[in-house]
């Protein structure tokens, strides 16, 4: 009787373990794609950061040459 009693319990805490495992495998299986998303995010992100950068440094390059030739011109009453 306690053979049997001890074999119910392992086998009990064998199917435990397998289940814990199985949601654990399961957890890990979203949390890689959750990674994924949030990487793709992540390098779209920069991609769009680095363009305003650009385009920033574009606006703000045409800017200081139009202040710089309206600098060189002088009003007409000169």
């Amino acid at each position: 009787m306690h053979i049997d009693t001890t074999l119910k319990q392992v086998i009990e805490r064998a199917n435990d373990l397998e289940s814990r495992l199985a949601w654990q495998e399961d957890w890990l299986e979203r949390l890689d794609e959750a990674l994924i998303t949030q990487n793709a995010t992540i390098e779209r992100l920069e991609r769009l950061c680095n363009l305003m950068a650009q385009r920033l440094g574009e606006q703000r390059e045409s800017l200081e040459s139009l202040q710089y030739n309206g600098g060189e011109e002088r009003p007409p009453h000169y």
